[in-house]
């Protein structure tokens, strides 16, 4: 067996190792923010995001985090991607072009199109949903990163990003203030699963049974926004 492949098996062992040690019975508080169902709920069915002062915070607290950092939350292939279980047999690209160049212009839409902008007047978010498409597109062809109106911005929602998509320098120091914050905001599940259910934390030097103490208990199962991906 050659060292590499030694070391991969020695790597999963002892992670296996740090996941057998968590006391698998336990639940914890979880905060719920007006965001929260983005996480756990159907898109298709959210009435949340439908609104236009929410699809505002939305956008405008994504460009403040940074939509480049994003990217991860589509799965693109050339003609068809995935966002959130959501699958459309479409290229991502054209569909955000074609999107922009048939708001308000009936002559130019397919059914695909007018449908879209149909449904979208009828929620009344047209005009935003025309807003993020044409500003993401301008950051897409420009390369450059959006200013955003940070009256709009959630720093909740930003914060939350910051953990779950900044962490390709993850240290001790860091993986110690993600745990804070999410302390901070009440989401304790989230906390413990920082501990004991995201891969990327598994080799932080914590003392995670020192920090599950810091966490508030619940006898009642709650979902978590920072999910468990270790399975």
């Amino acid at each position: 067996m050659n060292k590499p492949l030694t070391l991969i098996i020695l790597i999963l062992l002892l992670v296996s190792c740090v996941n057998i040690e968590k006391s698998k019975s336990e639940s914890y508080v979880e905060y719920k923010a007006s965001f929260f169902d983005l996480r756990n709920s159907d898109w298709t069915e959210n009435k949340w995001i439908r609104k236009t002062e929410n699809l505002k915070t939305i956008h405008e607290s994504f460009k403040k985090f940074g939509y480049d950092k994003l990217e991860k939350l589509i799965f693109k292939r050339d003609n068809e991607f995935v966002i959130q279980g959501i699958y459309i047999k479409r290229n991502f690209e054209n569909i955000m072009d074609s999107l922009q160049l048939t708001y308000n212009k009936p002559e130019k839409q397919t059914k695909y199109y007018a449908e879209f902008w149909n449904r979208r007047k009828t929620e009344k978010n047209d005009s935003i949903v025309f807003e993020i498409i044409r500003e993401f597109n301008s950051m897409k062809a420009e390369k450059r990163k959006l200013n955003y109106e940070n009256k709009f911005v959630n720093d909740t929602l930003v914060d939350l990003l910051k953990i779950e998509f900044n962490n390709e320098n993850l240290n001790l120091e860091k993986a110690k203030s993600d745990f804070n914050v999410l302390k901070k905001y009440g989401l304790h599940q989230s906390a413990y699963n920082l501990l004991y259910e995201r891969p990327e934390y598994f080799e932080i030097d914590l003392d995670r049974k020192k920090l599950e103490k810091e966490l508030t208990k619940t006898k009642q199962f709650e979902e978590a926004w920072l999910i468990d991906n270790a399975k």
